[in-house]
């Protein structure tokens, strides 16, 4: 088992450059990786063994680099798997690439596996259609629905990883992976050629090991796209003038007292970097409904074309109308749920209101008047896999930022009973930069600490 995708893009890039290792030598190690450890742990739909070894192969005579990467099955790539894990689309192969396929192609990244998920994207706890085993502790979850791409990245399998993030799908479970998952402004990234979810809370998500690697990826991904959100200015922050973060009563969050000290841990390292601390209470438990709503009225509109005539699964064997309904849409138990009460909200006209939406994002503008910065727990706890009740409350903190579109990233706090868990910084809109800024900043002082200690 070799770690060399775990030191980080700026080495790897010097490796390259000194002739050290070639693009083939690493591209075959992370597929060597791939391999060895998807035997054991099947986080992987498909991976191009030949395709990415001749694809190393000509940037080495052109005397370029290829950086491995590995994508979420929800990006159409052309004549590839693109199933987003359900029996619906066991068979539907692309007929083109997304336009994030196309911007990796342009700046040769090497796509050598596309990663298994939770079915169309629905689910915070990681069990559905799949059983996935947590890399530190296989009783406890993983989290959702990005599982195996952070699964890839967790393992040593590749240097960067393409997600999602509808209510926390890529932080939850790169919180107890021990990883960077990071959420961008709602529409800096495009969404054309990608599984909808939410159409409304949908975003790409960037996976890595380094928020250093996370800054590398978004700087080349982030361009003007016909997405509705991406017309706003960009606004940037003085680091000389402001230094200020707000923590939300965080004392009340945690379950367990190991939490609540490792995160006050969190606090004095910010302290000592000269951030001024400031407290503000805010109930998340009000924000669920409104989540739900628009998340379930969303994936009831989108699921309606996988009727077996227009698109997805047909079998051809039926008595009549109501047995070719049955027969064709083969959702797991989660997705029906989930269909089910975007139709009754829908029916019940129960429609979420701008004004609610208004009235949060009042809230959290003053918040970011008193201060740049939010500091939040991703989760509330290291949850079992048998502890299905609280399945909606591990978004509980992540979907607010899907809600009103700010930039979020999880960073690692550390471990408990060898576990590992993560917490989350929330900028205000385009100010994506300044965020990953202030991560890598943390990161390189922790990391200090760490060593030196």
């Amino acid at each position: 088992m070799n770690f060399l995708c775990k030191i980080g893009i700026k080495k790897i890039f010097l490796l390259l450059k000194n002739k050290i290792i070639s693009n083939y030598e690493l591209t075959k190690c992370c597929l060597n990786n791939l391999i060895k450890i998807n035997k054991k742990n099947n986080f992987i739909i498909d991976f191009f063994y030949k395709e990415s070894l001749n694809f190393a192969k000509q940037l080495d005579n052109k005397k370029t680099f290829a950086i491995p990467i590995s994508l979420k099955n929800i990006f159409s790539i052309k004549n590839k798997k693109l199933t987003s894990n359900s029996n619906i689309l066991k068979k539907h192969n692309s007929k083109y690439n997304s336009d994030i396929v196309k911007i990796l192609k342009i700046n040769n990244f090497n796509i050598l596996s596309i990663d298994l998920l939770d079915e169309f994207c629905l689910g915070s706890d990681g069990i559905n259609n799949l059983n996935l085993k947590n890399l530190f502790n296989k009783k406890n979850i993983i989290g959702g629905s990005s599982t195996g791409s952070c699964l890839n990245i967790s393992y040593g399998c590749n240097l960067l990883s393409l997600g999602s993030d509808t209510g926390g799908s890529s932080r939850t479970p790169s919180s107890f992976s021990n990883i960077i998952g990071f959420k961008p402004t709602n529409g800096i990234f495009t969404r054309n050629g990608m599984i909808p979810y939410s159409s409304f809370l949908d975003n790409c998500s960037i996976i890595t090991n380094y928020a250093e690697d996370c800054k590398f990826l978004f700087n080349i991904l982030r361009y003007k796209n016909l997405d509705l959100f991406s017309n706003i200015k960009k606004t940037f922050i003085n680091f000389k003038k402001k230094k200020k973060i707000l923590i939300l009563n965080y004392k009340e969050f945690f379950s367990s007292n190991e939490l609540k000290i490792i995160f006050e841990k969190i606090i004095k390292n910010f302290e000592e970097l000269n951030f001024n601390i400031i407290n503000e209470n805010i109930n998340f438990c009000s924000f669920l409904n409104l989540y739900n709503s628009i998340s379930s009225k969303d994936f009831f509109s989108n699921t309606c074309k996988f009727d077996g005539i227009k698109y997805g699964f047909n079998n051809f064997f039926y008595k009549n109308i109501n047995d070719f309904i049955k027969l064709n849409r083969i959702f797991s138990k989660d997705c029906k749920n989930k269909i089910i009460k975007g139709n009754n909200f829908f029916i019940f006209k129960k429609n979420f209101n701008i004004l609610e939406i208004k009235k949060i994002e009042k809230i959290f503008q003053n918040c970011f008047e008193k201060s740049n910065f939010i500091l939040l727990p991703t989760n509330l706890d290291i949850f079992e896999k048998k502890n299905n009740i609280y399945s909606e409350y591990v978004d509980l903190f992540t979907m607010i930022s899907n809600i009103l579109g700010f930039p979020t990233i999880n960073l690692r706090i550390g471990f408990i009973n060898h576990s590992p868990i993560g917490f989350q910084i929330i900028c205000n809109k385009n100010n994506d930069l300044d965020l990953l800024e202030l991560s890598i900043l943390y990161e390189s002082f922790n990391f200090k600490n760490y060593v030196f200690n």
